[in-house]
């Protein structure tokens, strides 16, 4: 509980401290809006991975900073996962099999995903304002696609990837619960992960499910978006007006 606290207390320190730091660095370049957003984007994309992770007691002391579920400790803690990057940290509990773990930083892993947008709101919008006779949306497209694709990838299927065997099949198992209706109804057999096709399948007595089915569409489209938009600039190109020359 102290710890949990504490980790607020430094959040709210380090984000009024940023404010008062972009106030006055704006007033006083007056910068472009692009350059405002990367400003903004580094800045709390940094507090977010420090806050995600503790800012370092989570690599040091996880336990302390999981605490406990209840008041009465109902729910012991039986073990901690820790990830670097994409920075994570879960605390797991007797009942997590069922409802999954607690992450007791998720607002700076919040932050850090919102200073990502930033910086990439910022670099679409340089390129959209770059001299060129090259469409801007394709331009924009080139830069929004790859972002699109590492977010799905860092958020629905890097943290599958990196679960140990037990975790997965709890995973598999909440997924099953969850699709209670359209899911295998069997026991879980085995899982099965590869990286290129991205794929993580459990398999059940009765048949076999994909936990990834949505992020592998999603990136399906965004290779696709990608594809489409260094077409557009390799192919497509506004012509260049013609000049009047008096006489």
């Amino acid at each position: 509980m102290f710890a949990w606290l504490f980790l607020w207390l430094v959040l709210g320190i380090w984000l009024t401290a940023g404010a008062f730091a972009y106030v006055a660095w704006k007033r006083r370049r007056h910068p472009e809006r692009h350059q405002r957003w990367w400003v903004l984007g580094m800045s709390t994309g940094a507090v977010g991975y420090s806050h995600t992770l503790a800012y370092g007691f989570a690599l040091t002391r996880p336990t302390e900073i999981c605490g406990q579920r209840t008041l009465d400790n109902d729910y012991p803690l039986t073990h901690v996962r820790v990830d670097v990057f994409p920075p994570r940290l879960a605390c797991y509990w007797t009942d997590s099999s069922a409802y999954g773990p607690s992450h007791p930083t998720a607002a700076g892993t919040w932050l850090l995903w919102c200073g990502a947008a930033l910086l990439v709101a910022g670099t679409a919008t340089w390129a959209m304002t770059l001299s060129s006779r090259t469409p801007r949306w394709a331009r924009a497209g080139t830069v929004l696609a790859p972002a699109a694709a590492a977010t799905i990838w860092a958020t629905g299927v890097a943290p599958l990837m990196n679960l140990s065997t037990i975790d997965l099949d709890n995973e598999c198992f909440r997924w099953q619960v969850a699709h209670l209706h359209s899911a295998p109804s069997g026991e879980i057999v085995n899982t099965e992960r590869s990286f290129l096709p991205p794929a993580v399948d459990c398999t059940f007595t009765d048949g076999t499910s994909s936990l990834i089915r949505i992020e592998t569409l999603g990136l399906s489209c965004c290779l696709t978006v990608f594809l489409i938009c260094c077409a557009a600039l390799r192919l497509l190109k506004a012509p260049t007006p013609l000049r009047s020359h008096e006489p």
